[in-house]
């Protein structure tokens, strides 16, 4: 790992999962196969209330004796006290580490993938002095470790990273954002995080439902702006009538790119923030249905 090509990135926090159930334990909280995740493998996940709504999604990681959880920093308290309120007898214990961070690496490919492309369940990753890299199917590659382990901040290369992530069509879900929005309009069934056959976890009825019967009404689209963007932003149409919501946002030079769900509706029209600034549509990550 270049160090000098990297940057740690602010937004992410980690937690520890250990115990002997742990895997068991998360395995009937988040919406992937956490049972039967391989030692040295991780994979994206989402956490949802039981009407289906993502609280926060995360990357998963096995290093064998315990798991790390790497999602927002603004959402990781929540999540923790959540996850912990149904431990009950279940031998598993969440920590966070004050002292460990997430750190990126921009990739050279920032090609969209195709609305119908599906990326694997999970991925293998790899340790080197106590520092794992995380190379995801989809979206730039992350590191989690020691904080003193990892290159310092460096906002042009966090921006970098960003900007990819964006690409991909890779969301992250933080405070401003949690509980908007169901798996599906997140593109998470398509970047890994959903097992459809696994069994039964929060929201699970839900997002089965919307898979199968086709209810999801909004999906994930890649915008750009000349403005400021940030998470939570809401979106209009022309009638200025709600037409979605920015989940993330990278703002340079007073520019934009930003991932937004939106109402299917809202991709064919025009589509503007709420001080009415129109926004260019770059990608979509869904198929329409036939009309």
């Amino acid at each position: 790992m270049d160090m000098l090509s990297g940057s740690l990135l602010p937004f992410f926090a980690v937690v520890r999962a250990e115990g002997e159930d742990r895997a068991a334990f998360l395995h009937s909280q988040l919406s992937n196969d956490i049972a039967h995740l391989p030692a040295g493998h991780a994979c994206y996940a989402t956490y949802n209330t039981p009407k289906g709504r993502v609280v926060a999604n995360m990357l998963v990681l096995n290093r064998g004796e315990d798991m790390l959880l790497l999602l927002a920093a603004d959402v990781a308290a929540a999540v923790v006290k959540r996850l912990s309120m149904y431990v009950l007898r279940s031998k598993v214990r969440f920590t966070h580490l004050p002292d460990w961070s997430v750190a990126g690496w921009p990739g050279t490919d920032s090609t969209p993938p195709a609305p119908s492309s599906i990326a694997p369940l999970d991925f293998a990753a790899r340790e080197e002095n106590g520092v794992w890299l995380l190379p995801p199917p989809q979206g730039p590659a992350l590191c989690v470790g020691e904080t003193g382990a990892l290159p310092p901040h460096r906002a042009d290369i966090e921006r970098q990273w960003q900007l990819q992530a964006l690409s991909a069509g890779v969301p992250w879900i933080s405070a401003a954002t949690s509980e908007t929005s169901v798996a599906q309009m997140l593109n998470q069934h398509r970047n890994g995080a959903v097992h459809f056959k696994k069994g039964c976890y929060p929201g699970q009825e839900i997002i089965a439902r919307a898979q199968y019967r086709g209810q999801v009404k909004r999906g994930l689209v890649l915008l750009g702006a000349h403005t400021a963007l940030a998470a939570g932003d809401k979106l209009v149409n022309e009638a200025g009538e709600e037409a979605g919501l920015v989940i993330n946002a990278v703002t340079h030079d007073g520019a934009s790119r930003a991932l937004a769900v939106v109402k299917f509706a809202a991709v064919n029209a025009p589509v503007y923030t709420a001080d009415h600034i129109p926004m260019e549509v770059h990608h979509v990550f869904f198929e329409l249905p036939p009309s």
